[in-house]
């Protein structure tokens, strides 16, 4: 199978969900499979997505949006920000981002109850330290993004 009909079997068993209501959920849903109009997710995006919701089921909370690296499809959020202590540990370190091509990882690691608030978190696929406000904007998802392809 292919990597859209691999996500699709991973939305189907609930492995990934979307955050409601509804509409939204329905609005993310088609964006992850690149059926959406304007400006579609990358591959490496579709591929990262697939790979970590093998690791722990998944809520995304967006995916296309104006800033950053979900105006160009190469970001999504995790929204259930609880499953942090387990995934990150797995996905936020050198080899893994070398990996799955990771640019970015963005979670104020606190919330998780880790002392270093910056403990998972990379920019241009190096460990990396965010500034106060971003951790505080990143208490609630966990941020993700791909290398430009």
């Amino acid at each position: 199978m292919g990597t859209i009909e691999d996500l699709k079997s991973q939305i189907n068993a609930r492995k990934i969900t979307f955050e409601p209501p509804s509409g939204t959920s329905e609005r993310l849903k088609k964006e992850l499979l690149g059926e959406n109009e304007g400006t579609k997710v990358t591959a490496l995006l579709q591929e990262l997505i697939l790979e970590i919701s093998k690791l722990n089921n998944i809520r995304i909370s967006s995916i296309i949006r104006a800033e950053g690296f979900h105006g160009s499809g190469r970001a999504f959020d995790i929204g259930n920000e609880e499953i942090a202590g387990t995934l990150l540990p797995i996905v936020a370190t050198d080899d893994k981002v070398q990996q799955l091509k990771i640019d970015e990882i963005v979670f104020d690691a606190g919330v998780a109850g880790e002392s270093a608030r910056n403990k998972w978190n990379y920019d241009a696929g190096k460990k990396h330290n965010y500034d106060n406000a971003t951790l505080e904007e990143h208490k609630n998802h966990i941020h993700f993004a791909v290398i430009n392809s």
